[in-house]
């Protein structure tokens, strides 16, 4: 298993971020990998799902994205996408406040199928393209944030 984790310090107040992330309408705008976004209403609370398709690596992805947890006070939020293709992908965004400013963390589980040949070509490529695609992710959202705050 591949495990990423990034973070970015926004310099916003996590209610100053709320609207961006927890509103889904906003979520094309700070994650481009996506190329379909279908989410329940009440997304992202616990239990809900999305019709979900992203582009990594050269791969497109669709699946579904179901909450498993989401904590509307602290905005920490752990989803799982199962992939029609793959097997399931682990994903939790963290909003740390302090001193003006919110450190969002996002952290990504996955497994490229196969044996020795997955696991190479995840630490040659895949693993190189989803820390860029995570780190552009943040810094998507600190801009849209900041822009309009």
């Amino acid at each position: 298993m591949t495990t990423i984790t990034r973070s970015v310090e926004i310099n916003a107040l996590r209610d100053a971020v709320r609207p961006y992330y927890a509103h889904p309408v906003h979520t094309p705008q700070w994650s481009h990998r996506l190329y379909l976004w279908e989410p329940d209403e009440a997304w992202p609370s616990a239990g809900t799902n999305a019709k979900m398709g992203i582009k990594s690596a050269g791969v497109s992805m669709e699946g579904l994205a179901t909450t498993l947890t989401y904590d509307d006070k602290t905005m920490a939020h752990h989803f799982r996408l199962q992939p029609s293709n793959m097997t399931p992908m682990e994903f939790w965004f963290t909003f740390d406040e302090g001193e003006g400013k919110t450190t969002v963390t996002m952290k990504v589980d996955y497994t490229i199928p196969g044996s020795y040949l997955g696991q190479a070509l995840d630490k040659l490529y895949v693993e190189r393209q989803n820390t860029r695609d995570i780190e552009q992710q943040l810094a998507n959202l600190k801009a849209l944030v900041e822009d309009n705050a």
